[in-house]
């Protein structure tokens, strides 16, 4: 039982994670129209950089993302948690698309990453 709320936490983490990389694509502009600074920071924007550059590269080399296979192991090899809210975040998370999907889709989104970088610079603390 305790491995099951352990799986459930770290799915909570991966969806966290999921988050965090989605919403700078909104805050970074929003925080640039509305004067932000925190959005224009070089720590914010390198740590988002990084988050969105880790998936890609895992896509690219076929990598198994480490918050995946522990959520598994955790599980016991199981398939998806009974719970309704980790099904529903499992659900959210996780796509049968074919790989060249996400693979575009991610490094599409390491581009448009890197074109806010240009477009509006971080500020250098």
């Amino acid at each position: 039982m305790s491995e099951s709320y352990g799986a459930d936490a770290v799915l909570i983490v991966h969806f966290a994670y999921v988050v965090f990389v989605v919403s700078g694509f909104l805050l970074i502009p929003l925080g640039v129209w509305r004067g932000w600074r925190w959005t224009r920071g070089v720590r914010y924007r390198v740590l988002h950089g990084a988050a969105i550059g880790y998936v890609a590269f895992e896509q690219v080399f076929h990598i198994t993302c480490p918050l995946t296979l522990w959520e598994y192991r955790l599980r016991g090899g199981a398939g998806a948690p009974h719970a309704f809210v980790p099904r529903l975040l499992q659900t959210v998370l996780f796509h049968r698309w074919p790989r060249p999907v996400f693979t575009g889709l991610y490094l599409g989104l390491v581009a448009w990453a890197l074109f806010y970088w240009w477009r509006w610079p971080p500020d250098h603390d």
